[in-house]
């Protein structure tokens, strides 16, 4: 694994060559899934253009948990501003609209396996998270996307998330 030092990722758009594998992070699982996001349709079709190609896609729990948590976040706000009710309180007061919100979300997973190779958390990922959130002030979330891939030796991301821009040593796809 090579990185440090360089102070910058390589940025690509989503029409430069690609890598044999890359990590999708959850911003771009996110817009690829949800057929609002101003940037669907430029990540759907990226993310054909690497089913066709062949790359190897991979993701963590970390994308799973995020792109979760954005589709009942999302449903649960839109019963809120219904409601008047706080969105915290909406799965006791209205379990429908989460359980609701879970075929959403299990299909999104089911997209995900079908696409994606799901990438283990080890202690090595885990202790390097800690070195990248304090080398590139990263926020928690993104600096263990970064360590799980890198830690299998993965380089290149698809993200929509420009932070992962100031890692030095990794490979960023993006349409921003």
């Amino acid at each position: 694994m090579k990185w440090g030092g360089l102070g910058l990722s390589e940025k690509r758009n989503f029409l430069d060559p690609l890598e044999p594998v890359v990590y999708w992070n959850s911003s771009f699982a996110i817009a690829f899934w949800q057929s609002h996001d101003p940037y669907h349709d430029d990540c759907l079709k990226f993310a054909e253009r690497l089913r066709a190609e062949e790359v190897i896609c991979v993701v963590s729990a970390f994308t799973y948990n995020e792109v979760a948590f954005h589709i009942l976040h999302q449903a649960l706000l839109q019963e809120s501003r219904r409601t008047g009710d706080w969105w915290k309180h909406i799965p006791k007061l209205n379990p429908k609209v989460f359980q609701a919100a879970m075929d959403e979300v299990e299909f999104a997973k089911a997209e995900l396996e079908r696409r994606a190779l799901l990438l283990p958390i080890t202690e090595t990922a885990h202790e390097l998270a800690f070195t990248l959130m304090r080398r590139y002030n990263l926020l928690p979330t993104d600096a263990y996307h970064v360590a799980v891939a890198l830690d299998a030796g993965v380089n290149a991301f698809v993200s929509l998330d420009e932070d992962l821009l100031n890692v030095d040593g990794i490979i960023v796809h993006t349409c921003l």
